[in-house]
């Protein structure tokens, strides 16, 4: 049986690193009972890259309105639509016909105590539960099926060759998703974090952890973890890094999402 108090709180950042451009969107659709996280890092220079991070959220998000509680049903709806969304951008601006987006959809319904994820590209699912981190997505890039396949051993961090994508949203076949076998359990106290490569590339799992453990709401969690990225060593060629914590519990009430009204603040999509 659900717990009646089980409530969602969110925290956000999405910022430019070292580039001159931000082709990273991030955005989420809620109410009192169910809530839809998007992120995408898109690709195929600034404008195109920009255009198909924000088409694909904005899609996805507008899909999820039209019905959120059988949206929770069925995982893997959201790659669908980000893949006609990027279709329809790419007609809308024939010059940007290379553009390409990553996309990770988390949704949870607090209703039901259940959650829905799927992904495709680099950017990132995880669920911190009892303080540790547990990846849910997989890297679709051609370093991490090296590693996967035994022929290269080690982490992606630090690795030039980790940004190769073997599957995104615009890939000409239809490529693997990494969606989830059957709605994952929500428990009191998870935490879970959508993030683009060049956040998790500054910061390992290890570090995002420790900082869980020494924040008391999600606003200071990744405001801690913004710090550590944001070291002058880490700076100077740091890609666009976003990323989106939803903590599910009662343990604050600042970031409670209820009652948003429709506004948009830099790269990120708020709608209500």
């Amino acid at each position: 049986m659900k717990d009646p108090m089980m409530h969602l709180s969110i925290a956000h950042c999405t910022e430019l690193g070292s580039r001159e451009n931000n082709q990273d969107f991030i955005g989420f659709c809620a109410n009192e009972h169910i809530g839809c996280f998007a992120l995408a890092d898109g690709a195929g220079g600034y404008e195109g890259g920009a255009e198909a991070s924000r088409a694909v959220v904005s899609e996805v998000l507008r899909c999820f309105q039209t019905a959120p509680a059988a949206r929770c049903m069925d995982a893997a709806w959201p790659i669908a639509v980000a893949r006609g969304a990027l279709a329809t951008a790419r007609e809308r601006h024939p010059g940007c016909g290379e553009m390409n987006t990553t996309v990770a959809t988390l949704l949870i319904s607090t209703e039901t105590g259940r959650a829905t994820w799927c992904q495709l590209g680099d950017s990132r699912i995880y669920l911190f539960r009892n303080g540790r981190a547990h990846k849910l997505s997989h890297d679709h890039s051609v370093l991490q099926a090296m590693i996967d396949a035994g022929f290269v051993r080690g982490d992606l961090r630090g690795r030039q060759e980790r940004n190769a994508l073997y599957a995104a949203v615009g890939s000409p076949e239809t490529p693997p998703t990494a969606v989830c076998d059957s709605p994952l359990p929500v428990l009191q106290g998870d935490v879970f974090l959508l993030c683009s490569d060049g956040f998790w590339d500054a910061l390992p799992e290890a570090v995002m952890e420790e900082e869980l453990r020494g924040a008391a709401t999600p606003e200071e969690w990744v405001k801690r973890m913004l710090s550590r990225i944001k070291r002058p060593a880490c700076e100077s060629d740091m890609d666009n890094f976003s990323a989106l914590a939803v903590w599910v519990g009662k343990r604050i009430e600042v970031t409670r999402i209820l009652d948003l009204g429709e506004k948009d603040v830099g790269r990120v999509a708020w709608q209500a």
